[in-house]
């Protein structure tokens, strides 16, 4: 069987023409506009990287993201959980906290990762600009589990309390990323607008 030399095919190298495409190439699917770099892999797996909400995407589950992978978030400033009264807590969703917090200053950067950890002593910012290690571990927003309804989590039902503190004080990173795919997303994955 002999295969057609598709560079002497005059359709397609009308189309080819039309398209202005001049050379013949390859071609890799790879695009950085959507696909985290190794760069921004390893970043992200690491140290993290501080952005502001506005540069995470929510996807229509709710779940936070950067280009094509579910990322959680905290807030690194200390004197905003003291402010607030708030447990150090990391975010997989788009919580009643994050709308807040973005209310009240739509700049404020957030530390993105996507490591995975159960003792999860991150970053912190203290007012003075020094940066230093969470002395405790952060846990996860229980406003995220409900707003998610992970596991049928419910904040605000009494007769699902007991429920609901299990999920919470059960709750593994690794679990939830088994639920919710952490990379590579799919492109048909709607996005909120």
């Amino acid at each position: 069987m002999e295969l057609t030399d598709f560079t002497e095919f005059e359709p397609f190298n009308a189309l080819r023409r039309q398209m202005g495409a001049e050379k013949l190439g390859f071609f890799e699917l790879f695009d950085p506009a959507i696909h985290l770099t190794g760069e921004e892999r390893s970043e992200l797996e690491n140290a993290g990287r501080l952005l502001p909400l506005e540069k995470v995407e929510v996807l229509g589950d709710k779940t936070l993201a950067i280009k094509n992978s579910r990322v959680l978030m905290y807030i690194p400033d200390e004197s905003w959980h003291r402010s607030h009264r708030a447990y150090p807590s990391f975010h997989v969703a788009l919580c009643e906290t994050l709308e807040q917090c973005r209310q009240e200053d739509p700049k404020r950067e957030y530390l993105v990762t996507t490591r995975i950890a159960d003792d999860y002593q991150l970053l912190k910012i203290r007012p003075s600009g020094e940066v230093s290690v969470s002395e405790h571990g952060f846990v996860i927003c229980k406003h995220c589990l409900h707003r998610l309804r992970y596991k049928n989590y419910d904040e605000y039902r009494n007769r699902r309390r007991g429920h609901s503190q299990k999920i919470l004080s059960d709750f593994s990173l690794a679990e939830f990323f088994r639920l919710y795919k952490q990379y590579p997303l799919s492109f048909n994955a709607k996005r909120e607008s």
